[in-house]
């Protein structure tokens, strides 16, 4: 059936955009800073798309860089050959207030994956541009991405390992200071990939699909996955559905609370059915069979039997009155 043919990823770049800003300590300025940007899973994310990158200080000739492969950055920092330039231009000071770098090709990145990010001004000198110490195992965190600390770079050429005194010219234990611009394209439902969904919408979707195509009159299956197939991972996170998961889980908090007391009036919790695998299969089954019930109706006969059909309903309010 063409609805099991479902695309995985929507057409258009992203669904939603952000632009999330780092604290600000004024702690450092030199030529550039390293850093980790880890791509989360706990929203069925098809692809994170970092678009611009903010920044200040002297600036001067800037580039941005991202690792080829995931893994971080911590093996790759003297090569340039593993990484992608995203952004080269000369730029003017900023000392104040945050310049925005326009990435030339945005970075497309995949979740579950921790992508090493380069921040650089090639510009002689110590006051390129402004990091600070690391406060905290993250910079910043939200359900989508992870900035996590890293080193600075106190060389004007980009990868070098020669600084401007004796020793390494990379400082541990310092932090990304500016916004990172990005947006999250999401997964589009499928049967396939019903898992990667949270629990609300898994449930939502069963009973979606159960109800509409239910009986003679039910839309046919395919019709109904391809509507589900275009609503967002949060389409069933209605107030209703939010209350009652926040009053099911106090009632499991007070429950494991008397357990732990040893009392015996805990309140029985009336848990939400569960959607197991067995739906899966029902509904595979019920998509492949869906038009069994038109193969020996053609179109004469299909409008003879509304018409009767109508007719009959007529005859009945006659004899109900």
């Amino acid at each position: 059936m063409s609805a099991l043919l479902l695309q995985k990823d929507a057409d258009f770049l992203v669904h939603d955009s952000w632009e999330v800003e780092t604290s600000d300590n004024k702690d450092h300025l030199f030529n550039g800073i390293m850093f980790n940007l880890e791509i989360k899973e706990e929203r069925p994310v098809a692809k994170v798309v970092v678009d611009a990158v903010y920044v200040r200080g002297e600036l001067g000739k800037m580039s941005v860089w991202v690792a080829k492969e995931g893994g971080g950055y911590e093996d790759k920092r003297l090569d340039m050959s593993k990484w992608t330039q995203c952004f080269k231009e000369k730029l003017r000071p900023s000392r104040d207030t945050l310049r925005k770098l326009k990435l030339e090709a945005p970075m497309v990145l995949e979740p579950g994956v921790t992508y090493g990010i380069y921040v650089h001004s090639a510009d002689e000198g110590d006051q390129g541009i402004v990091y600070d110490n690391q406060v905290s195992l993250t910079t910043h965190e939200d359900p989508f991405i992870c900035l996590h600390p890293g080193v600075a770079h106190l060389s004007h050429e980009p990868f070098s390992d020669e600084g401007p005194w004796w020793g390494a010219p990379w400082r541990r234990r310092r932090q990304f200071v500016g916004k990172i611009s990005y947006g999250a394209r999401y997964k589009l439902w499928a049967p396939r990939i019903h898992s990667a969904f949270s629990r609300r919408f898994r449930f939502g979707a069963s009973a979606a699909f159960d109800a509409l195509t239910m009986g003679w009159r039910g839309l046919p299956g395919d019709c109904v996955l391809y509507v589900l197939h275009l609503c967002r991972y949060d389409w069933f996170d209605n107030e209703a559905s939010l209350l009652l998961d926040e009053e099911e889980q106090q009632l499991l908090r007070d429950n494991a609370n008397a357990k732990a007391n040893d009392k015996e009036d805990a309140t029985p919790v009336c848990r939400r059915p569960t959607v197991r695998g067995g739906w899966l299969a029902r509904l595979r089954s019920r998509v492949s069979l869906d038009y069994s019930r038109f193969d020996n109706i053609d179109d004469d006969s299909d409008s003879d039997r509304f018409n009767d059909y109508d007719d009959d309903d007529d005859d009945d309010d006659d004899d109900d009155d």
